[in-house]
């Protein structure tokens, strides 16, 4: 053991020396939970500001009297837009959709004709883009109230399209939470770790031997799998402690939400951080050593950086499948390495319990990826040395 703990303390020595390199991975490990917390926070305490505006833009809106009563009848004010509406929604001046109402709106209604209301909005105002919802909400509640009408006024009752009650049932446990936006936090928690291990694990291999370093370190009395025992300890520590500072920083990160419906819905404990850290920091170690396995067949840096950003984009897109996945997850993903930790830490999120089957499968591929990448590594060195 005493080779592979001095091969240990020079590694973590010489990620040490490179301090800017590893306060940067640390510190944005610690913010990028927190702020991405704070992004959704924002973004869905604009989405809930537009639905609660109780104002409407219209152009011709006295060509609808009866539709402008039932606006104002609904609580809702109405502004006339102004007639550039179409450039200042481009310009973003404006932060709501356009309703344009057509001439002689009441009187084709009136004779049975069909008329057509416009929502005049723009997509990369996404402002005016969340008020959309809302809008065509309440122009619903007007067409609907419309037809009845009209059957009333022809002498049938509106109450034949009414025989047929529908009522959702919702059968989620009580102490289930919903996950929506926070669903996203496993991606990020994946490519943190990525992120966090890469650099080091390209130094202590690619770097080293670009230095010249490497070659004079394997020529000691030491065997591969020392060697690779000692570097991969020396990388998979600052992965797995860049983990377990993603982690602790979901607690602060509670704070910082304003939004009250994701301040409710996001509730980490101490139990989810276990929960998390249990899934998180095998895959970690596991990571890095495939990291340090893949940066050892690389001449130069700049080579290692390369590979190492594409390995680092598949692990970290890997977990979207979940996303685009609409029925029941297929029973491979639990032995796909990220897309089982993204699944697992959704069910963390949710307030459900880990399954125990799934956790032993996560920790056996996790242990098996890291016992052939370090074997790589040690026949690697060893064939090395022996040269």
């Amino acid at each position: 053991m005493n080779p592979i703990i001095t091969i240990f303390r020079k590694e973590i020595s010489d990620a040490m020396r490179d301090r800017r390199t590893l306060m940067m991975v640390l510190f944005s490990a610690l913010i990028f939970v927190p702020l991405l917390l704070v992004v959704f926070s924002e973004i869905m305490s604009q989405i809930e500001a537009q639905e609660d505006k109780r104002t409407v833009l219209a152009v011709n809106i006295k060509q609808a009297p009866r539709l402008e009563n039932f606006i104002l009848r609904q609580g809702y004010q109405i502004e006339n837009a102004p007639d550039d509406y179409e450039e200042k929604l481009r310009k973003k001046d404006l932060s709501q959709p356009v309703l344009l109402v057509p001439e002689h709106f009441d009187e084709e209604l009136a004779q049975a004709k069909k008329v057509r209301l416009e929502i005049v909005y723009d997509t990369s105002n996404k402002q005016a883009e969340f008020a959309l919802r809302p809008l065509k909400r309440l122009l619903d509640s007007y067409t609907q109230e419309s037809a009845m009408l009209g059957l009333t006024m022809r002498g049938v009752s509106g109450e034949i399209f009414q025989l047929i009650e529908i009522k959702e049932k919702y059968i989620g446990r009580a102490e289930e939470r919903r996950v929506t936006v926070t669903s996203m936090l496993p991606f990020a928690l994946i490519m943190a770790i990525v992120v966090g291990g890469m650099f080091s694990a390209i130094d202590t291999t690619a770097g080293e031997r670009e230095r010249g370093s490497l070659e004079p370190l394997m020529m000691n009395p030491v065997t591969g799998w020392q060697l690779a025992l000692g570097k991969w300890g020396a990388v998979a520590s600052i992965s797995m402690l860049v983990a377990l500072l993603t982690v602790l920083s979901f607690f602060p990160s509670q704070w910082l939400i304003r939004n009250d419906a994701l301040k409710a819905e996001f509730q980490f404990g101490v139990s989810d951080a276990l929960g998390f850290l249990l899934i998180l920091l095998p895959l970690a170690a596991s990571i890095s050593a495939l990291q340090v396995a893949l940066s050892l067949t690389c001449k130069s840096f700049k080579e290692a950086q390369v590979r190492n950003q594409i390995l680092s984009m598949l692990i970290s897109m890997a977990p979207m499948m979940l996303m685009f996945n609409t029925g029941r997850e297929p029973a491979w993903f639990v032995w796909a390495p990220s897309i089982a930790q993204s699944l697992m830490m959704n069910h963390v999120l949710k307030g459900e319990a880990l399954e125990l089957n799934a956790v032993a499968i996560a920790l056996l591929v996790c242990a098996s990826m890291t016992v052939a990448s370090l074997s790589f590594v040690a026949h690697k060195m060893r064939r090395v040395v022996m040269q």
